[in-house]
């Protein structure tokens, strides 16, 4: 899915195209791109993989060496979404060297940008308008928030295994922070409302929701 959001609210956001790409790398993100384009404009049921192998300047053949199904490609566009907005990563790994408030809140702005970007709305409205007429919710889900929320556990888990961290229920507190992040900027988006939210607006948000989940969670 190709990046459309603000310059200001992707700040931060990584942009390594094209270094040290393999061809057949540099191929599969074409296809994933068109692949997202499509999705939005014609919906996931419309959208037919001889469309998005013309679309992306491929053969047929080449598509499925790459992507076996419809359904492989859909949650490939999710999974390189959430990569781009560095949510793919294990915050246990990943964020060794800061405290758990740093960590907590790079994931959360990077997430708050995430749901305000113009192809998370869409590929949102796509699933919306197609509930019930296919699994495409599901591959959303599995593909994007289930695994978002899976790292956001497994962090968690470990900072409370540590003693950083009181947090008597971790599923619940997943479950706290992540909607706590789903503010009045998405709720804005979503209704394709105007909204005067800026980067530093999405980052003070942000951290205010972690202020607030620390508040509840941060061992004495």
């Amino acid at each position: 899915m190709r990046q459309t959001v603000d310059t200001e609210v992707q700040a931060g956001v990584d942009d390594e195209k094209g270094r040290g790409r393999s061809k057949s790398e540099e191929k599969r993100r074409q296809i994933i791109a068109a692949a997202g384009d499509l999705f939005i404009e014609q919906g996931y049921e419309n959208a037919s993989m001889v469309g998005i192998a013309k679309s992306a300047g491929v053969s047929k053949q080449t598509l499925y060496s790459h992507f076996g199904s419809k359904e492989l490609l859909f949650s490939a566009a999710i999974e390189s979404k959430c990569e781009e907005f560095q949510l793919s990563k294990d915050l246990n790994t990943e964020r060794r060297d800061r405290t758990c408030r740093e960590s907590l809140e790079e994931f959360a702005l990077h997430f708050s940008q995430l749901l305000v970007s113009n192809e998370a709305i869409m590929v949102f409205k796509v699933c919306i308008a197609e509930s019930g007429r296919s699994n495409v919710g599901q591959l959303f889900w599995q593909a994007g928030p289930e695994r978002i929320r899976e790292q956001l556990y497994n962090y968690l888990k470990q900072q409370h295994d540590s003693g950083e961290l009181c947090i008597p229920d971790i599923s619940l507190a997943c479950s706290q922070l992540i909607a706590m992040l789903h503010g009045e900027a998405h709720s804005c988006a979503l209704l394709g409302q105007t909204t005067s939210a800026t980067g530093k607006d999405l980052r003070r948000y942000s951290r205010a929701c972690v202020d607030m989940f620390l508040k509840a969670y941060k061992a004495d």
